[in-house]
């Protein structure tokens, strides 16, 4: 049985009042938003359900709503349902992230000593002590945060809009992190050529920075 969290009072107040038409919206917001956070991210590293145990977004999902539901995580008055939910969301995205590279670092030393490495899992930990630290902790803007995800959203409906599937597929390697020596051997290309592309994206997310789109 989930524990219940020292905010499981107070939450509870505010969750009696929340309608089930509420609720659905909240959670297709979150989905939305695991949607555009995970894209691409979720065949291997952090967020694979071989890490998580499950789907990365039903992880992510049960755990801002038991979050909230049990009390872990404080719902600030400042913020609507939706808000609150995604706030922890990123929060645990951020944990897992910085979890999952602690523990491949480990590994990696372990390899470097000359020992067999560890399985690469998540470092769970006391889940009201994590969200006391990152509510506390983290100063993030949401509205910067919104804006940012449209910019991002009016991207990538250009380079769809382009049919140009090689800046297509180098938009989505960026976003993955990948380098340019990476990108290069899964084009199949030289690197140069990749950079002609990349010239491309570059020119068409000035547009949209600059709202001549």
């Amino acid at each position: 049985m989930e524990e219940i969290g020292s905010f499981f009072e107070t939450n509870s107040k505010k969750i009696s009042e929340i309608s089930s038409v509420e609720w659905k919206i909240a959670l297709i917001k979150c989905e939305e938003h695991l949607d555009y956070r995970l894209k691409m991210k979720t065949l291997y590293g952090a967020h694979t359900a071989k890490n998580l145990g499950v789907d990365a977004k039903n992880y992510y999902m049960n755990f801002a709503t038991d979050a909230l539901l049990f009390g872990h995580w404080e719902w600030k008055d400042e913020f609507d349902l939706p808000q609150q939910l995604i706030r922890i969301i990123d929060s645990r995205i951020s944990t897992v992230v910085k979890s999952y590279k602690l523990q491949k670092e480990k590994n990696n030393k372990k390899i470097e000593d000359g020992f067999f490495p560890e399985t690469v899992e998540i470092d769970y930990r006391d889940v009201e002590l994590d969200f006391y630290k990152l509510s506390s902790d983290i100063n993030f803007d949401y509205e910067k945060a919104e804006l940012f995800e449209e910019k991002i959203k009016e991207i990538e409906k250009e380079i769809n809009s382009s049919n140009d599937e090689n800046v297509g597929f180098l938009w989505e390697c960026i976003k993955e992190g990948k380098k340019r020596n990476q990108i290069s051997e899964l084009m199949n290309m030289t690197p140069k050529q990749v950079d002609k592309i990349k010239e491309k994206l570059v020119s068409i997310t000035k547009k949209i920075i600059n709202h001549e789109i």
